[in-house]
């Protein structure tokens, strides 16, 4: 067992984005290596609903950005999209908008972060608040607030009530309505939303930093039973797929990521869309890992159970697990350990996922009002309200966040945790590992292992060769 502390700097390495495929249930790149993806969700380029006219919805987009999640270690982004501002009238396309997405690819690229693109919306899209003065009658007990997603000229309601349960944006007669139409394909709306997603595809069909594309963010029910409600969100993924796939012609194929609707998101488990929808070979299983932190039942499914439950289901369809959002821990001082016990079930797993989320703003619909005060809640970057000036990271969160872990493994990983990891196969090893302190780590069947400090850590490489190991000394 060699030690590896005294390996020597490499001034010209850097982090490789190949592109991306799937080889037996696992997210891979088309070199060979098992590749693991852990970042954050960012919605600077999304469009929310004004609910409050003197407060932004959303921080300036800065490219700077992105060399701040990279000091973390982070290497991927999920770059939350608004159909509102890609197709803001039928049959456009907006070419400045597309730019700008674009421009964050570009920008996270160069920061050796790959992007998936996130079709999101939460509660339908921004027209479907409740307008001001509206009376609410006592059942539907809070007005609804507008969110994001889709234009106001796709939203079509039937006139049911905007008013909330509650006021859980989910449990709104409008929302539900207007999803419904979305998938009985009403006035064609549900065409649009696909064709806007072969326009987007083909913008990025030969762009390797590209993740893939994220389908469609918590996806309400409609009106429907749980079984034909995953069957009419199965069959938009089927129409979304085909299209992409026609736009990627001439270029290369992406990552297919689908969800289950938003109630796994509140509960952890879900009626899941049938695999016949889903058969693409790059397909991606993709639940939302809430638990312990915003499941409507607090301690179930824990965090362990979640896991579980989003594996097997993952293993029915045959394709890789992978959390396009997890977090929303309330007091970084007290939950740090609830994420170190989430990123070991992602050590366990081999798998990674997305940070919910990188920075908010004042007027964001997620931010949390109490009375005359304001606060937001869960994201990396800490804002005072209404001020909206910016007071760096949380670090309770981004401490367990930045944890050491490898991004890329040749062959077949064997084990990992938070002390190291064994796989078996040959080729470039990339890993993470955080703070100022250099490594001090063993390596079995590991040559040319080379440690270069980076903002916020370290990046090792190294060349692997039959069954090998890294662990921390």
């Amino acid at each position: 067992m060699a030690d590896c502390s005294a390996a020597q700097a490499d001034p010209a390495g850097g982090w490789t984005l190949p592109r991306l495929t799937v080889v037996n249930r696992t997210i891979s790149d088309v070199t060979g290596r098992a590749v693991l993806l852990r970042g954050v969700n960012d919605n600077e380029l999304a469009e929310y609903a004004q609910n409050d006219p003197s407060l932004p919805t959303v921080a300036p987009f800065n490219t700077g950005d992105f060399a701040r999640m990279a000091s973390l270690g982070f290497n991927v982004v999920r770059l939350n999209l608004s159909w509102s501002l890609l197709e803001p009238t039928p049959g456009a396309f907006d070419r400045g908008y597309v730019n700008k997405i674009h421009e964050a690819v570009d920008a996270a690229k160069s920061n050796g972060i790959y992007t998936l693109l996130d079709m999101h919306q939460d509660a339908w899209g921004p027209a479907v608040g409740t307008p001001k003065g509206k009376f609410c009658p006592p059942v539907l007990t809070k007005p609804g607030l507008g969110w994001d997603g889709a234009p106001a000229w796709a939203t079509i309601t039937d006139g049911w009530s905007t008013c909330a349960v509650g006021g859980v944006r989910e449990i709104s007669p409008a929302v539900a309505r207007a999803f419904q139409n979305f998938y009985d394909n009403t006035r064609g709306i549900q065409d649009h939303l696909v064709a806007t997603w072969g326009k987007l595809a083909a913008e990025f069909k030969s762009e390797p930093a590209v993740m893939g594309y994220d389908l469609l963010n918590e996806p309400n029910p409609g009106v429907r039973n749980p079984i034909s409600e995953a069957d009419q969100l199965g069959r938009f993924y089927q129409r979304a797929i085909a299209a992409i796939r026609v736009a990627e012609r001439g270029g290369s194929p992406h990552l297919m990521v689908f969800e289950p609707s938003a109630i796994w998101s509140a509960f952890g488990i879900d009626a899941t869309p049938p695999a016949r929808y889903v058969g693409d070979p790059l397909s991606v299983f993709s639940p939302h890992l809430y638990n312990e932190s915003i499941n409507v039942i607090t301690k179930l499914p824990s965090i362990e159970q979640g896991f579980q439950i989003a594996r097997s289901a993952a293993n029915r369809y045959g394709v890789p697990m992978w959390t396009g959002e997890w977090g929303w821990f309330g007091n970084p001082n007290t939950d740090a350990a609830q994420v170190n016990r989430f990123i070991d079930q992602l050590d366990r797993y081999q798998t990674g996922g997305a940070w919910w989320s990188w920075t908010q703003a004042c007027g964001d619909p997620h931010t949390i009002r109490d009375g005359n005060t304001q606060r937001t809640n869960g994201n990396l970057n800490l804002t005072d309200c209404p001020s909206g000036a910016p007071l760096g990271f949380q670090t309770g969160f981004t401490g367990p966040l930045s944890r050491a872990y490898p991004r890329a493994m040749p062959g077949r990983v064997t084990n990992m945790d938070a002390h190291g990891f064994n796989g078996v196969g040959t080729g470039r090893i990339e890993a993470w590992y955080p703070g100022a302190a250099r490594p001090q780590l063993t390596a079995t069947n590991v040559q040319d292992l080379q440690l270069t400090q980076v903002s916020g850590g370290w990046r090792l490489t190294a060349q692997a060769s039959g069954a090998y190991a890294v662990m921390s000394a």
